[in-house]
Order: C-alpha cells, then structure tokens, then sequence
C-alpha cells in the first residue's frame, strides 16, 4: 500500500531549501554507496580507476541509485535522506505523492544520466540555488517539486 496521509500537501508546506535537498542527497550517496560497494565486492568488481573511469563498479553504482531513488520515491514519495529532512517529492501541479510511477522513473533516469556527466550533474545539484520552485533538472524533468514537512511548535 502506498501511504498517502503523512506527506505534506502543495499549497501547505514549503518548498525544500538547498541545504536541506544537499543534506538529503548527501546521506542518499552514503545509503547507494554501501550497498554499490557490497555488491560490487561480492561479485569481485574493482573500484573504476583513472585509466577504466567507467567499469563495472561505475554500472553497478548507476543500476543500485536508480533502483534506490525510483523505489524509494514511487513508493514512499522520498528516499532515506529525503525523510531523514523531511522532504517529499510531489507532483508539481497537483501536490500529489507518491508521485506516479512514470514520474519516479523519469526523475530518477534523469538524475542517473547527469551522474556520469560531471559538469552537468553539478549543474543539476545547484539549479535550485536560482530556480523559483527550488526545482532540479530531473525535478523539471518528472514535472516534481520538493516540500519541507513543517513540524507543529
């Protein structure tokens, strides 16, 4: 089942600042890399080097975040580090969440693809800094926003 009542609803809830998005996505890589290093070293891949920049560590990296994000955000409408700052992702028209499964995918197939591009996956990590709904790329992309779940004083 897909709970509904606990995420905050667009027209109540603020928009995700930046470093709380950044301290979200910063525990979110922690969360993959554990589990990218666990099963890369179960199945005896290498860390990519200098030379192999995309090895198999690097696929294996890509194919854990996008099960991760899209899961995660299809069925609960954030990932671990979303809920650790309390943020949602919903749908930018509606305030719905969980997002529809399309959506989630599409968020998370976009962020995936900025991954191996490094200048433009920076590129997506700051575009809230100067966005009005504090969107990313992949945000604009699925059609999503992020709130901030304000707690009662």
């Amino acid at each position: 089942m897909r709970p509904e009542a606990a995420a905050p609803q667009l027209s109540e809830a603020p928009l995700a600042d930046w470093p709380a998005r950044a301290i979200g996505a910063i525990a979110d890589g922690v969360v993959v890399g554990i589990v990218t290093y666990a099963i890369a070293g179960a199945a005896g891949i290498r860390l990519p080097t200098a030379a192999h920049r995309l090895n198999g560590f690097v696929y294996v990296d890509l194919a854990v975040s996008f099960v991760y994000s899209f899961a995660m955000i299809a069925l609960w409408g954030r990932t671990l580090g979303m809920a650790m700052m309390r943020l949602y992702a919903v749908d930018a028209v509606e305030g719905r969440t969980p997002i529809a499964w399309g959506r989630a995918a599409i968020r998370s197939l976009v962020a995936g693809v900025f991954y191996v591009v490094a200048p433009v996956a920076v590129l997506d990590v700051l575009w809230p800094l100067w966005d009005p709904r504090n969107q990313t790329i992949h945000d604009k992309a699925a059609g999503t926003v992020v709130l901030r779940r304000v707690l009662p004083d």
